[in-house]
């Protein structure tokens, strides 16, 4: 005859994949609406069960078995992944509206498509660079930064333990505000470049006031943008690994902020 699951271990599993659970849902990627929630589900199940063996003790010391008590963890736990999932998700953005930046001065403002995985309409030269950008994140293995800081929160958070306090809303806004660093670094080339053409096309139109410089210059912005883009496109990847490595303390820092063992 088997005998039954011990409750506190119960108790603790189901925390454990509260807190795995609602960091997957935030997460770029595979958090995203095209991914089926039972595939999210499942990976959090199975995520969950490979680190439940090695949870450290100290994080599940205080907790209770009352009701009260276990749902206020649960609402903690909860909270602890959605953070983390906000600022997992901080990294991604400045990435995306790098492109967002330079498309409307590429003249792609025009068409846009509805893109399920974003929520909304996005024009066809940012959902390119998205796609770009998730296929240079996935490999280059840069998914592992995300499981490891899973793990990582159990050691520096305790069940429960989540607190807001000041040093982590510095952290968060800090992320925020590198997002519009991250997007002008990335579009600068372009930027540039659409700069010095626009100014070429001025100077045209002042000496050759008979060209029609409005029209010429949509396709003339268009190329010098996609040349170039092309062009930088070989420096992605190194660039996008030193990205993630940064992303990555500054992720152990939002959970170091939110308690520590």
């Amino acid at each position: 005859m088997t005998s039954l699951p011990n409750p506190t271990e119960l108790l603790i599993g189901a925390l454990a994949f509260m807190r795995v659970s609602s960091i997957m849902f935030s997460l770029p990627l595979i958090g995203d609406s095209p991914t089926p929630v039972r595939a999210r589900i499942l990976v959090s199940l199975a995520v969950t069960v490979g680190i439940f063996p090695v949870l450290p003790e100290t994080w599940y010391a205080s907790v209770g078995l009352d009701m009260l008590s276990f749902f206020t963890l649960l609402i903690k736990e909860l909270t602890i992944g959605l953070v983390f999932g906000f600022a997992a998700r901080m990294l991604f953005d400045g990435l995306v509206m790098a492109a967002s930046v330079v498309s409307y001065q590429m003249g792609f403002g025009t068409g846009s498509l509805f893109m399920p995985d974003f929520g909304g309409q996005m024009d066809s030269y940012t959902a390119f660079h998205r796609i770009v950008v998730m296929l240079i994140f996935l490999v280059l293995s840069m998914h592992h930064v995300f499981i490891t800081g899973i793990f990582e929160s159990f050691k520096l958070i305790p069940a429960g333990g989540m607190t807001i306090t000041g040093p982590l809303a510095a952290t968060l806004l800090q992320i925020s505000s590198e997002v519009f660093v991250i997007a002008v670094q990335l579009s600068a080339p372009i930027l540039v470049a659409v700069l010095f053409t626009t100014a070429a096309l001025g100077l045209i139109a002042r000496t050759v006031p008979q060209m029609n410089v409005f029209t010429l210059s949509f396709p003339a912005n268009f190329f010098i943008g996609l040349l170039v883009y092309i062009a930088t496109l070989p420096f992605f990847p190194e660039w996008m690994q030193q990205h993630f490595y940064n992303g990555k303390d500054q992720l152990f820092a939002t959970l170091k902020a939110m308690g520590t063992l």
